[in-house]
């Protein structure tokens, strides 16, 4: 690379991807103008940075950091770079917007979340991912379900024995 603008966007975006926690790499047609800022800033409000890069550069600066993306990284790529497990967020947010959008000038092409790389069809499965909440949710769920129900049958035996009782006296008082 000769150019030093080729370089300086090379060694910004080896630090982006080195600093990253995931991110999806989209296949990126001809989009209009308006499509180009509402994907951005739905993408943006959710957290995510969005960047189109040249093909060449982003197989350089990737090189290092996950090598097995390097099959998806064909034609015009975007780059949803997020942290720590934001590319589920992203992913979501674009295939709401690829299915909205009468033949979608994008597509999930691959991913990395949290160190594991996503190409192909797996890259669509992406968006069916939980997110940390949901996984934490669901564990608190299952752990907190058995002693819940417990706390129920116990409950219930001592409350029907308290009925009981209470329907023995009613019934001598009358």
């Amino acid at each position: 690379m000769p150019n030093i603008v080729n370089e300086a966007l090379l060694r910004d975006l080896e630090q982006a991807f080195q600093e990253m926690g995931s991110c999806v790499v989209v296949e990126h047609g001809a989009v209009g103008p308006k499509q180009d800022i509402d994907i951005r800033t739905q993408l943006r409000d959710a957290g995510v940075h969005y960047r189109l890069v040249r093909t060449r550069i982003a197989q350089r600066a990737l090189q290092g950091v996950s090598p097995g993306l390097g099959d998806a990284l064909q034609g015009r790529c975007g780059f949803a770079i997020a942290k720590e497990e934001g590319a589920i967020k992203a992913a979501k947010i674009l295939r709401e917007w690829i299915k909205k959008t009468k033949d979608a000038p994008i597509a999930i092409k691959a991913g990395v979340v949290e160190g594991t790389v996503y190409a192909g069809k797996d890259a669509a499965m992406i968006a069916d991912l939980p997110d940390r909440d949901t996984v934490r949710t669901q564990l608190a769920t299952a752990v907190s379900g058995p002693a819940r129900s417990l706390a129920c049958v116990v409950s219930a035996v001592a409350g029907g024995l308290a009925r009981c009782i209470q329907a023995r006296i009613d019934k001598e008082s009358a």
